[in-house]
């Protein structure tokens, strides 16, 4: 009894060595010290499973402009060349900050010392970030900038601010291509319309798309018409009718990024 009694005491106790300790035990397996725990303080012991795994480095992320998290053991300040995985909660918006644990808020920049663009960091993918002294920069992959009078929508692809003069789809399609851009899908367009602010209120009549309206005479409208259920007309970000391609509408162009 007295034995296993000490056992169970040695287990769960904490160890402290002021000398050096050395291992030279005949046997590999014996020369080494598990069972530590991910470490909970800034002078704590770490295994090398919580190395690789980045235990310490890696922090959830809250926010869409001001992103907030905390690192355990937290850090007593921000330190250049200091590396942090970032698990961002949902996308960011442009010129977003990073704030952990409550050590003040930096900008996050990216090659070239540019803000970032909104969608840069997506939900749930890691992004590595490093202080540089001054701000944290990503060097993960993002997105390049959109062209002047172009908004992020996705990482993927920008949209037009607003939307151009009234012209045919052939005209409309053709305007796109010139800029080295395109007509907006249907699903960009609607993605757009749905999620970034304001946009709903640049709308100012139904705008062609690309997509075809199951009609051999027919071209794809959306932002204005019928919200295809109850025929009552108005303008939505899921409104829309079709309309033959030489009528003239307005539209606004897409680019990806």
């Amino acid at each position: 009894m007295g034995l296993f009694l000490f056992a169970t005491i040695a287990v769960q106790a904490q160890l402290e060595i002021t000398v050096p300790l050395v291992m030279d035990a005949s046997a590999a397996e014996d020369r080494q010290i598990i069972g530590l725990a991910d470490p909970l303080a800034a002078d704590a012991a770490i295994s090398l499973r919580a190395l690789r795994n980045n235990t310490v480095s890696t922090a959830t992320v809250t926010g869409t402009v001001a992103l907030e998290g905390t690192l355990t053991p937290a850090p007593l300040s921000y330190t250049a060349g200091m590396s942090v995985q970032l698990i961002p909660g949902q996308a960011n918006a442009a010129g977003a900050t990073l704030d952990l644990n409550e050590l003040g808020a930096l900008p996050i920049v990216k090659r070239g010392g540019l803000p970032l663009d909104s969608a840069d960091l997506l939900p749930g993918i890691p992004a590595v970030v490093i202080h540089d002294g001054t701000n944290f920069q990503l060097i993960s992959s993002s997105s390049l900038p959109c062209p002047p009078g172009f908004t992020p929508s996705t990482r993927d692809f920008c949209v037009a601010d607003s939307s151009r003069a009234a012209a045919t789809w052939f005209e409309a399609s053709a305007y796109c291509t010139e800029r080295g851009a395109r007509l907006c899908t249907i699903s960009e367009w609607t993605h757009a319309c749905v999620h970034a602010p304001g946009f709903l209120g640049t709308v100012i009549s139904a705008e062609w798309v690309d997509h075809a309206a199951n009609n051999i005479n027919g071209a794809k409208l959306v932002g204005a018409g019928s919200d295809g259920v109850g025929g009552v007309p108005g303008v939505n970000c899921r409104y829309g009718g079709q309309s033959p391609p030489e009528n003239p509408f307005r539209f606004r162009c897409c680019t990806h990024r």
